[in-house]
């Protein structure tokens, strides 16, 4: 069967792909949380199903949709969210296509009797779930944070790590933060202890440790990447943020939490990995061409430039992302509550349709 014509972009659907495309390429989304990307793709992902032509057929209007997240997830591979946003749009497009296709016998799919009309409502429904799924994706942090009563006990010692904000550090802070309102209010709650790795060379560490003890966490003790596995044996629970959640149950993460994965491995301390559902990517580390989502950072956070006694023609290696297998994983949390490693796939096969496991190849 050949593939589905494109429906055409107005210019001004055209311009908003296109302002989203510079903005994801220049790294405009490097720094800030996941949630505002994932709203953006949702967004300019929805405008082009509302200003598609009222005679488009519901084909067209999957093949645009998969062409232009197809596009912008190519730009920056390492945001895995971009291609999962663009998944479950297209999801949210195939139910509502089957529910109409089963209300009028099929006539919206063949364009005929009343096709119009049938397109226009086709459309209507398609963003009125859209932007649920908006309101669930702003609910991310807050979700997730709302469980923390559920794995931090008073008097438990929990580790973490600064993260770059693009990995999600502010779920990580919020949930131990949740954690830290609930236990303090709790009868006879005594709280709880947080270490944070420092995250070097970055050093996000110190502002993450910085932030929690301003925001009432008493006990908070800032340590050296090298010294996680030292003082592993006194902590209780470790709390990661991933920047992206693979079919296999694996994680990608910011540079230094597989360090403490495998600290924690030794001294069979459970590993929470905190994830928002727009994280989760139905891709795997075997297929072609992954190796393209592991980032390096700049040589001058790990070797200033023009610094005293630095080898001019040194090479400089900072990676920014890397990989932590199931194994080394206890529980995911997300926003659709916590699951084991294995559970991922389950997750997958209810948030997309298989059909769009592959957009444009990524």
């Amino acid at each position: 069967m050949p593939p589905a014509r494109v429906a055409a972009l107005t210019p001004a659907t055209q311009r908003s792909v296109e302002d989203l495309s510079h903005d994801v390429r220049r790294g405009t989304y490097d720094a800030k949380p996941p949630a505002v990307l994932a709203k953006r793709v949702a967004e300019t992902l929805i405008q082009v199903v509302a200003t598609a032509d009222g005679r488009a057929t519901l084909e067209e209007i999957i093949a645009s949709v998969r062409a232009i997240g197809g596009s912008l997830a190519v730009l920056k591979r390492e945001h895995l969210l971009v291609g999962n946003v663009a998944r479950r749009v297209l999801r949210v497009i195939r139910d509502e296509g089957a529910t109409s296709e089963r209300g009028d016998g099929g006539e919206s799919e063949s364009g005929g009797g009343g096709g119009g009309a049938a397109t226009k409502k086709l459309k209507k429904d398609v963003i009125d779930t859209a932007h649920e799924v908006i309101e669930e994706m702003e609910t991310v942090s807050t979700n997730i944070a709302s469980q923390s009563s559920d794995f931090v006990t008073n008097g438990c010692v929990v580790m973490t790590m600064g993260s770059n904000a693009s990995a999600g550090t502010g779920l990580a802070e919020a949930f131990l933060r949740d954690a830290n309102k609930k236990r303090s209010a709790s009868e006879g709650g005594g709280g709880f202890s947080v270490v944070v790795a420092e995250s070097a060379p970055r050093y996000d560490g110190h502002a993450m440790a910085k932030s929690l003890a301003e925001r009432g966490v008493r006990d908070v003790s800032l340590i050296c990447d090298s010294a996680v596995y030292a003082t592993m044996p006194s902590v209780k629970l470790c709390v990661l943020s991933a920047r992206g959640v693979l079919a296999d149950g694996s994680a990608l993460v910011d540079s230094g939490a597989y360090n403490i994965a495998l600290a924690a491995k030794a001294h069979s301390v459970p590993v929470l990995m905190l994830a928002g559902s727009y994280a989760i990517s139905p891709k795997t580390q075997k297929e072609a061409g992954f190796d393209r989502v592991y980032g390096f950072g700049s040589p001058s956070t790990a070797l200033g430039s023009g610094e005293r006694g630095a080898d001019p023609d040194a090479v400089v290696i900072n990676p920014s992302v890397e990989f932590v297998p199931a194994e080394l994983i206890s529980v995911f949390v997300t926003d659709h509550g916590a699951h084991c490693p294995g559970f991922i796939n389950v997750l997958l096969s209810e948030m997309y349709s298989p059909l769009d496991s592959a957009l444009l190849g990524v």
